[in-house]
Formats: structure tokens, sequence, C-alpha cells
């Protein structure tokens, strides 16, 4: 019995380390010539866009500043770009647990406290603006904090890593 509580009790955080790990995916249309794409613009009627936060502020940044080092430009809708940007997001109340367990003389003794997190989902859309078509999706999640500049620096990391599988 002291053996399955303490297996359970590593079981459950090496689930609870996973868990907690920044996880991004990209997809984007291979048989698409991204050297074609020049301008972007932000879609402003997105009923998903991320809401007017610092957390969303920071992604918009982040987001921007990955495209412009891949050598697009912004521009406004009315300029007709190339692309269309869409940044949305959402973030979900999550239950972990975490266990615990020793072995002592005579016996041992374990628990499992439940842990309330928040998870964060922020979406990377770009469309072509001609034909209408989704081309590239990056999809980032994460396990938000309590402190802002570590989430800040989530963000910038995971829109790093989507960018990074950018297109040639």
């Amino acid at each position: 019995m002291k053996k399955r509580v303490a297996l359970f009790a590593v079981l459950m955080s090496i689930t609870s380390a996973i868990a907690v790990a920044q996880q991004v995916s990209v997809n984007y249309d291979h048989s698409q010539s991204f050297a074609q794409y020049h301008t972007y613009a932000f879609e402003n009627n997105d009923p998903n866009q991320i809401a007017n936060s610092i957390l969303a502020q920071t992604a918009v940044s982040d987001v921007n500043t990955a495209l412009q080092g891949k050598g697009l430009s912004k521009v406004e809708v009315s300029a007709n770009p190339d692309l269309i940007l869409l940044v949305s997001g959402g973030l979900k109340q999550q239950t972990s647990y975490s266990a615990w367990g020793m072995r002592g003389i005579g016996g041992g003794m374990g628990g499992i406290s439940p842990e309330q997190n928040v998870e964060g989902t922020m979406i990377v859309s770009l469309y072509d603006a001609k034909q209408k078509t989704l081309i590239w999706r990056g999809i980032g999640q994460d396990t938000l904090s309590n402190n802002g500049n570590k989430n800040q620096q989530a963000v910038e990391k995971a829109v790093q890593k989507m960018f990074k599988q950018w297109p040639k």
C-alpha cells in the first residue's frame, strides 16, 4: 500500500508539472507562398478579440514586433493590406492536483491538494485579404500566475515560438 501511495504521488507530481508547461502549435497553408505578403492590418470587428488589458496590449505589441521582424509592414484596413490579422484569446479556470507523501517508521502518510489555476489561450490568425482564406495560425496556451511580469514574459515567449515557425 505504501508503494502505491508513493507511486501515485510521483505520477501526480509529473502530471501537474506537464499541465503547467507552455504549449505552442502552428499550422499554415504549405502550398502558399508567403513571399508575396508585405502588409497586414488588424481586424477590428472580431468578437473574440482579446479584451483591452495590459496582457492583451503585450500580445498585440509582441505580434507586431514578430511580423515586422519577418519584413511585413502594419497598415490600416482601408489601405487594402495583403493580410488580415486576428489576435484572440480566453481564460479558463482549471483545477490541478498536487500529491505529497512520506514514509516513516511504521507507516507513512500522504495527501492530495487541489489548486486553482487560470489557463490562458492566445490565437493568432492571418488571413489572405484578397482570397479571404486562413493561411497561418498560431496557438499558445499556458498557466498564468499572479505575477503580471511573468505572464507578459510567457506571452512574449509564446509569440516568439509561434513566429519561429514562420514559412520561409
